[in-house]
């Protein structure tokens, strides 16, 4: 009877853990993979890139440096300004593992222990657009670098029309980040994960280039 009686609570346990499970997982699903709303492949012209609103703050640094190496996770971030000198609210978090380092633009490979200097650069204070170097530089296919961009300072008016309404949300599942090789190249679209909540956009990144949110 004992034994009947602890197996029965070992099933409940398992059913309540269960059911602690599918509520979390509920409350995330304001993320999600974002779906595309036309080509995968545009010009910059033809890109709605998200723009930033006037009332904006300028970011704190317009260019971020530091050493990745291989063997070491390594990360660099961009931050909005407080309007009082100080640091705001995180732009963007690039994200480099320690096996990321795949080649230099040259080819060469990374080997254990070897080290380059990122620099990451606000391309245009306007929009969501940003500048990464060394260009040419190429992530591992199994560890890629991870870049996560906020769109949280446009208060939910992505069209930049002055008003957030039902279109924006139409916007806002289609957001992600494309990937300029080289200038005057046309931007790709990336696999990107998009969540409502934390208002980011989030990709694994192939090698370096132009970076953008757009939609």
């Amino acid at each position: 009877m004992a034994v009947r009686i602890r197996q029965t609570l070992s099933g409940r346990i398992r059913r309540a853990a269960s059911a602690i499970v599918v509520v979390a997982g509920a409350a995330c699903s304001d993320t999600f993979l974002s779906s595309p709303s036309g080509p995968s492949e545009n010009p910059e012209a033809a890109l709605d890139i998200v723009q930033l609103p006037a009332s904006a703050p300028a970011t704190e640094r317009d260019v971020v440096a530091f050493y990745a190496r291989r063997g070491a996770s390594r990360e660099g971030r961009v931050y909005f300004g407080d309007g009082h000198g100080g640091r705001g609210t995180e732009y963007l978090r690039l994200t480099i593992d320690k096996n990321s380092l795949a080649a230099r633009p040259d080819g060469t490979p990374f080997a254990v222990g070897d080290s380059v200097l990122i620099t990451i650069r606000v391309a245009d204070p306007a929009r969501i657009l940003f500048t990464m170097e060394p260009a040419g530089l190429r992530f591992s296919d199994d560890s890629p670098a991870e870049l996560r961009i906020s769109y949280g300072v446009t208060e939910g008016d992505l069209d930049h029309n002055g008003r957030k309404d039902a279109a924006d949300g139409d916007d806002e599942d289609h957001l992600a980040i494309w990937r300029q090789a080289n200038p005057g190249a046309a931007f790709v679209r990336l696999d990107s994960r998009v969540s409502r909540g934390g208002k980011t956009v989030v990709a694994d990144l192939p090698g370096f280039s132009r970076y953008a949110i757009a939609y």
